[in-house]
């Protein structure tokens, strides 16, 4: 429906889908019947869905006006998942081992050209150019070369093309076909065919190995050789259990094949499956016993199988924690991967946001290195000696652009305080000059804040930041503020919006609410597509409070996310408590949520029919003011809480006027109590305003015990009660309020 009111409307459908990449839908088969029907060569995005480059290129390059044009022009163009389906199939068939790579067929599929790794739009559009060159594709240039290479150096081009990322199956099938029986069983030509033949039980070479596993037993040992045949058939296994299959005729073929693993496959399986279905206390349970049973003299099998299943959930409780800390120890004693443990431990300490605890482990890495990593292991230390001081310096710096429409006003930032807990702090305004404003200061964490915009005291807008350690550029968008590269802005706020559940729920519900037939009607249809938002919403920041390692990252997500909201909050914020409750943000989820029961409970006993509460509060002028005494002299009286910063409780302030002078005379009054604390703000916003009737504050703010008894949690919020005090409505407006306060009056 939607697409198609554009198409009527705007006709703006054909322009949109020239402004980008158009990638066939059909499978492998029938792109290239298109190839061939147009006449075009074909352009194959191979990505994996957790490849951040894939992204960034499907997000930023094909999307691009000059690309979408020239490859449309040019190319049929076919997008795979390489680990899925029909991806993995041909992702085999063209030798690809890193993402995303960008290949070029014919129409019949046959390899011409290829790049790997992102790049930008001209550059894309570039690499095009050269896959439409004939002289300039990878195809001939490596087919000339390949004429040129005798079978004695064969092994070394086939690795040359692997190291290059170009395809060699063809040319390493043909090549072992071509040896002679002494030359194919031979060590040399064995590791050959494992370290170039790929990954799978059931590929060309694992198909060989088995057909001849007498003979490579003889050559290279019948423990490497079953270990070998156990990794595929184990991989195999691990596919069928995630594509939600059963491996028990996998279990049959290894047995049927002579081998005797598989229940070590099984068992593995099942151990490795408690991880992922959170049963911690079976993982500690069945690990010590699996060791024992598989693991002795091997090493290898206890930190593939164990050490680094522990570790995905290493922060997830102390029990897991001690034991992945215990095979540390263990396999450090053993000099196994020494480096690579070292480094495990340290990512977990990074990732968890402990970046003090992480160093040390990241420099024994570096320190037990001899390989290639030792540069990463470098830089890893060098970026978290600088993560280490920023957290010392406690400073954020943000330098806002795109505010050009709000030269010479004023960004007005609230945080929460982390030494008073619950208090909120408002920082002294920051001004917005040519278009930015830079705003600075010192927090002890990531901090949750409330900005606004104010040019004089006309509102112009406002909205939610996460203040996070460092510096940082940013732009205002509309209402959102876009922070790069800030982590937890990300997390919180483009995270949710890519979020695939929340994105599908959010575009229906809004496809809903757009239809003009949808304004009065399909109520309950309204409130479930709501729900259905809502839902996804806390299913992503509920996940990320479960899973994240980073407590910084699980409060945000957690405040931001409102978890605290719903029917299970007392359990929830109380395990919250328990687990976190040293950090400042738990510290004041906790009493916020304590508070929220308060005036949950106070708003309970100020209901239709119920007694109005009395107070006592002054005026601006000192004047003392009873509203007990208030009530009994007029025949109805509206309480009004409000502040001067308050918006919509200032949009309200003229319409009350009118009422107040219609009705006054006839025993209409308004007591309003601000919940300010700086008396100049209230001051300057009533004269302002000038309002005519009871103005009161205690100027405490959202401390004051009025606002406390009232169960006050945003502001306006109003009572109308009759001249005995019985409340006759609460936040009425409109004809509504008007029509109470008109019978009142008139009886």
């Amino acid at each position: 429906m939607k697409k198609i009111l554009i198409v009527q409307v705007f006709g703006l459908l054909p322009i949109l889908l020239s402004a980008q990449i158009n990638f066939e839908k059909g499978n492998w088969e029938a792109v290239k019947a298109k190839a061939k029907k147009d006449g075009k060569i074909i352009f194959i995005d191979f990505y994996t869905s957790w490849c951040g480059p894939c992204k960034q290129m499907a997000k930023n390059v094909f999307t691009l006006k000059d690309v979408g044009e020239f490859y449309n022009q040019n190319f049929v163009n076919y997008k795979v998942d390489a680990e899925k389906g029909e991806g993995s199939d041909l992702a085999k068939k063209y030798s690809i081992g890193a993402f995303p790579t960008l290949v070029f067929t014919d129409a019949g599929g046959k390899f011409l050209h290829q790049a790997v790794g992102g790049m930008r739009g001209n550059d894309f559009i570039e690499l095009g150019r050269t896959a439409l060159n004939p002289d300039k594709r990878l195809a001939n240039l490596v087919n000339k070369e390949a004429d040129n290479i005798s079978k004695k150096d064969m092994p070394g081009y086939l690795r040359k093309l692997r190291n290059e990322h170009l395809p060699y199956n063809d040319k390493y099938e043909a090549y072992i076909r071509s040896l002679s029986k002494e030359d194919l069983i031979s060590k040399k030509t064995y590791h050959l065919m494992v370290e170039l033949g790929g990954r799978d039980a059931g590929s060309f070479t694992f198909e060989l190995l088995l057909k001849n596993k007498d003979a490579y037993s003889k050559v290279v040992g019948s423990e490497t050789l079953n270990q070998y045949f156990y990794t595929k058939y184990l991989s195999k296994a691990y596919s069928i259990v995630r594509s939600g299959g059963s491996y028990e005729s996998l279990l049959k073929e290894v047995k049927k094949n002579g081998f005797t693993f598989a229940d070590q496959i099984d068992e593995t399986i099942v151990l490795t499956g408690y991880n992922y279905n959170g049963e911690y206390e079976e993982f500690l349970n069945a690990a010590p016993a699996y060791l024992k049973k598989y693991a002795q003299g091997k090493p290898e099998l206890k930190y593939h199988t164990v050490f680094s299943e522990g570790l995905k959930f290493y922060h997830r409780t102390s029990e897991m924690k001690a034991y992945c800390l215990q095979l540390a120890e263990e396999l450090i004693a053993e000099n196994y991967n020494i480096s690579d443990i070292y480094a495990s431990l340290g990512m977990k300490y990074f990732e968890s946001g402990e970046y003090k605890t992480a160093l040390p482990y990241f420099q024994k890495a570096y320190d037990n290195s001899s390989t290639g990593d030792k540069e990463n292991y470098k830089r890893s230390i060098e970026y978290l000696r600088e993560q280490i001081a920023t957290e010392e310096k406690g400073e954020y710096t943000y330098r806002i652009k795109g505010m050009e429409e709000y030269n010479g006003c004023s960004f007005n930032l609230t945080i929460f305080s982390a030494t008073n807990i619950g208090d909120f702090i408002e920082l002294p305004p920051f001004g917005i000059e040519d278009g930015e404003c830079i705003i600075k200061g010192n927090i002890l964490s990531a901090t949750p804040a409330y900005w606004s915009i104010t040019c004089g005291e006309k509102f112009q807008g406002k909205g939610e930041l996460i203040l996070e350690l460092g510096n940082f550029d940013a732009e205002l968008k509309g209402r959102s503020i876009q922070v790069e590269k800030s982590y937890f802005n990300n997390m919180v706020n483009k995270g949710l919006e890519e979020f695939p559940k929340y994105k599908e729920a959010s575009e229906e519900f809004n496809a809903f609410k757009a239809d003009p037939n949808n304004k009065e009607a399909n109520s309950q249809k309204r409130s479930e597509l709501y729900n259905k938002v809502k839902n996804a919403k806390n299913e992503y920041f509920r996940n990320i409070y479960e899973y994240h390692p980073n407590v910084d990252a699980k409060l945000l997500a957690y405040f931001n996310g409102n978890l605290w909201w719903g029917d299970k909050t007392g359990e929830d914020v109380a395990s919250l408590n328990k687990l976190y409750g040293e950090h400042w943000l738990a510290k004041t989820i906790v009493k916020m949520d304590s508070d929220g029961r308060k005036r949950a409970a106070a708003r309970a006993t100020l209901t239709i029919g119920k007694q109005i509460k009395p107070f006592v509060a002054k005026d601006i002028n000192g004047k003392e003011f009873k509203l007990e005494d208030v009530i009994k002299q007029n025949k109805c009286v509206l309480v009004e809480f409000w502040a001067s910063w308050c918006g919509p409780c200032r949009k309200m302030i003229p319409h009350l006027k009118e009422r107040y002078e219609k009705y006054h005379q006839q025993g209409f009054e308004i007591v309003s109590f601000s919940i300010d604390h700086v008396k100049e703000a209230w001051e300057k916003a009533s004269k302002e305003e000038s309002i005519p009737w009871i103005n009161t504050s205690d100027l405490i703010g959202r401390k004051s015990p009025v606002a406390g008894m009232y169960g006050i949690s945003g502001v306006p919020t109003s009572f109308l009660v009759n001249k005995d005090g019985e409340i006759l409505g609460v936040n009425l407006h409109g004809e509504e309020l008007n029509g109470k306060i008109e019978f009142v009056v008139n009886q």
